[in-house]
């Protein structure tokens, strides 16, 4: 399975999710380093929300924290730290910092330096950013379609692997029938849309046959009338009905229509071209487009395949639609069924328990189906132990890691250069190099104890007032008057068409000077481009990207898909700010395929290049 690591726009923004179980630190005051874990945190000049803010740190910045113990101050529930960074001092809400030596629950219990501590700290996650947000089935963890969901629809994907949701499935149902749970009173939540298509069929998959129009069971029929089911859903609900009596289905309305889903998810989804050559899509002149080695965007109608739920109302797939919260009904057999042939059938060597134990100790704790956890995570790490499963050393982009665990992939992302091991620094959060410059986890430590902390808005665009004493540097507090965001040396954002007056009305104008490329002051109803540049009063100067905007004229038009071309052929090659605006995809790595399909459907219309 491909899961976060393949997801386009699932970003892991775990800074604003929190379970509220109260920490209480001993009281020490000797100064420790902590780890930013939100972003956009903001570096305050007193502990409260009503201080001047200094500036905005982000994920993985590091602080010295002077004090561990906690001020108390409006604002942050769990308390402020006094750090200091850049040479100053001030406070950040203590839920935004994970110290040396300690787990929060604001990282979901990271570092992962054991396997329990991954599978514990992992379902925490899964469950608090997913299941208890409205994506609570795997279908809806795949194509977020409810339309009660805290992320917005067809956002916050898990997974980019358009037939995870039918792979999972088909793995709880053998593990169901293999313990006689399928006759257990379940509750399916399944998705309607608009202008569904009277049925759907695949050149590899076909055309689901089966189902029955006998009615045999009118209090069943009029349920499904109540709930709105039509007859193309009814066919295969009453041949579930009548095998499975005890089961429960409730319609999804999503009110999306059906084929306009479709464009939107083939765009974050993908296909394995070794199990199925005809699922890949090819452009205009041929080209397959590989969003990960091995991994390719799929045809329209093999999404529109995977997205249908009719397709899957049959036994051994009906369970994608299954609740995945927790109940007393699963037992540690069926997890150890699930585990069964894999490194995860016996004892865990570090912990000392049975990984089966480990699972149903997490899926109590977080409400969430254990047997689901087991079969997510055999199918991310496999049945032999691997790098993400073993705390073997590795290096990544310069550093040595050693000691972690990760054993759902989070945080595996596929605009890194290896996944896997991006999801193993991601599970290393809060970690500090010992004295060689590794990063080690305390791999004989065992327990999973994940603490926790309250909720508070003092990160992201909310909370306080944000304006500066005379002599903060105004940067920071000029960008979020602008809406402008700060990606190291760029300023990203902006719309096509904005001009220097509209942003310098917003600011006291004469504390910014914009140019051009050429380095020409612009005049204030010039547009800005990419490739403008923009000094503040500090001396502070950062060069504007837009988006699609490879040509830096402004505009997004065939002349910059032209420009990407060249890139991809190696004609021309891009640098700077223009190599920066052709990541209308993937945020990070080379400007590949995905980019180049991404501005092609934003210049026929079926979606939008996101500034941000």
């Amino acid at each position: 399975m491909k899961y976060l690591r393949k997801s386009a726009n699932v970003v892991l923004a775990l800074s604003t999710l929190f379970f509220s179980i109260m920490t209480f630190l001993p009281t020490v005051h000797a100064s420790v380093q902590g780890t930013i874990t939100g972003n956009e945190v903001r570096f305050r000049s007193a502990p409260t929300t009503n201080s001047t803010t200094y500036g905005y740190l982000y994920n993985g910045n590091v602080v010295t924290v002077t004090s561990t113990s906690k001020i108390s101050g409006a604002g942050c529930g769990d308390g402020w730290y006094s750090v200091d960074y850049g040479g100053r001092s001030g406070y950040i809400c203590s839920s935004y910092i994970a110290l040396a030596g300690e787990s929060y629950e604001a990282s979901y219990g990271r570092p992962w330096t054991t396997p329990k501590k991954a599978i514990m700290g992992g379902a925490a996650f899964i469950a608090g950013d997913y299941i208890s947000q409205g994506q609570n089935t795997s279908y809806l963890k795949k194509f977020n379609v409810n339309p009660n969901s805290t992320y917005g629809q067809n956002q916050h994907q898990y997974m980019a692997n358009l037939a995870a949701p039918y792979n999972e499935a088909l793995s709880t149902y053998r593990s169901y029938r293999d313990n006689n749970l399928l006759s257990l009173p379940l509750h399916f939540t399944i998705p309607v849309f608009d202008n569904m298509p009277s049925k759907t069929s695949h050149p590899k998959y076909g055309e689901e046959q089966g189902g029955t129009s006998t009615i045999t069971d009118q209090e069943f029929e009029n349920k499904l009338n109540a709930q709105g089911f039509d007859e193309t859903y009814k066919v295969w609900l009453r041949a579930l009905h009548n095998e499975y009596p005890n089961w429960t289905f409730e319609a999804l309305h999503t009110n999306l229509d059906f084929n306009s889903t479709i464009i939107v998810q083939q765009q974050i989804g993908s296909v394995q071209k070794s199990s199925c050559t005809e699922c890949v899509y090819k452009d205009e002149y041929g080209q397959e487009i590989e969003t990960e080695s091995g991994w390719y965007v799929a045809t329209t109608q093999t999404v529109g395949y995977f997205l249908d739920p009719r397709n899957f109302l049959m036994v051994d797939s009906v369970l994608m639609f299954e609740d995945l919260s927790y109940n007393e009904v699963y037992k540690e057999k069926t997890v150890k069924s699930v585990l069964a042939g894999t490194f995860m059938s016996g004892n865990d060597d570090i912990d000392n328990v049975s990984y089966s134990s480990m699972f149903m100790e997490a899926g109590k704790t977080y409400n969430v189906n254990p047997v689901y956890l087991a079969s997510l995570s055999r199918q991310e790490v496999g049945t032999t132990k691997g790098l993400v499963t073993s705390g073997e050393q590795f290096e990544y982009k310069g550093i040595t890691y050693v000691g972690f665990y990760n054993f759902y992939n989070i945080g595996a992302k596929s605009s890194e250069e290896n996944p896997a091991k991006a999801g193993l620094v991601y599970a290393s959060a809060g970690s500090v190099p010992n004295s060689d410059g590794v990063y080690v986890g305390n791999i004989s430590s065992g327990g999973s104890t994940v603490n926790g902390g309250g909720g508070n808005s003092d990160s992201g665009n909310t909370g306080g007032n944000n304006t500066p004493s005379s002599n903060i540097t105004p940067v920071a507090t000029h960008l979020s008057n602008m809406r402008l965001n700060r990606k190291g040396n760029y300023i990203t954002n902006l719309s096509i068409g904005t001009t220097v007056n509209s942003l310098k009305i917003k600011t006291n104008g004469n504390e910014l000077t914009f140019k051009n490329a050429s380095g020409t002051v612009l005049g204030d109803t010039e547009k800005l481009t990419t490739g403008s540049t923009v000094t503040f009063s500090t001396g502070e100067t950062y060069t504007i990207v837009i988006y699609g905007d490879l040509t830096g004229d402004g505009d997004i038009d065939s002349a910059d898909l032209l420009r990407m071309r060249q890139q991809l052929l190696g004609k021309v090659s891009l640098s700077g700010a223009y190599l920066e605006a052709a990541h209308v995809y993937n945020t990070s790595g080379d400007v590949d395929s995905s980019d180049l399909l991404r501005l092609r459907q934003h210049l026929l219309g079926k979606t939008s290049i996101n500034q941000a």
